[in-house]
């Protein structure tokens, strides 16, 4: 049998034991939640946008990250290509299970943002409001492209939302079905 030297040993694995219960605080999943940025703790009732995305292919969606609603970091400015990705604004909220007597925290309210759709590494700001103007870009027949507006609901850009790459892509992008 080999004498180990310990600290060595422990000098190795102390990072790691960091790295995991920092991604324990990062999720909305179990257990408490704080922001990626500052490390801000986050309460139930903190206002909080949280990055979520799909890879192409995939069903469900994952939390990324959650930082602290109150405008004070910057959202991202580009986007992965072949991942479906959201900003979705919302409030921390605790859902508690006696059965197991364990709680999470949970988004309320949610309200989509922005999305970048699989197929570019832009994103498109989702108005607020029930309806406002948008920009969208739509492809002429001569392959030039044109600028046109529409009127969307936070309804319609939430369905779309959900809608797969598909059919999101052809609704965000040219303002109805093609």
């Amino acid at each position: 049998m080999k004498k180990s030297d310990s600290e060595i040993q422990e000098g190795s694995v102390a990072p790691l034991i960091e790295d995991i219960h920092k991604i324990n605080y990062i999720s909305l999943g179990e257990g408490a939640a704080a922001c990626q940025v500052c490390g801000s703790f986050l309460h139930e009732g903190d206002p909080v946008t949280v990055y979520v995305f799909r890879p192409a292919g995939r069903v469900m969606f994952q939390v990324g990250y959650v930082v602290c609603g109150d405008g004070r970091h910057e959202p991202p400015k580009e986007f992965t290509l072949g991942v479906r990705e959201l900003l979705v604004e919302g409030r921390v909220g605790w859902c508690s299970d006696a059965a197991t007597q364990s709680s999470w925290p949970v988004l309320l309210a949610p309200e989509v943002v922005a999305v970048s759709e699989a197929s570019t590494k832009s994103v498109r700001e989702v108005p607020s409001g029930d309806g406002v103007s948008v920009d969208v870009a739509v492809s002429s027949n001569d392959g030039e492209e044109e600028r046109s507006s529409v009127k969307l609901s936070v309804g319609e850009a939430r369905r779309r939302s959900e809608q797969s790459d598909d059919e999101g892509v052809r609704g965000l992008n040219w303002g109805g079905q093609r």
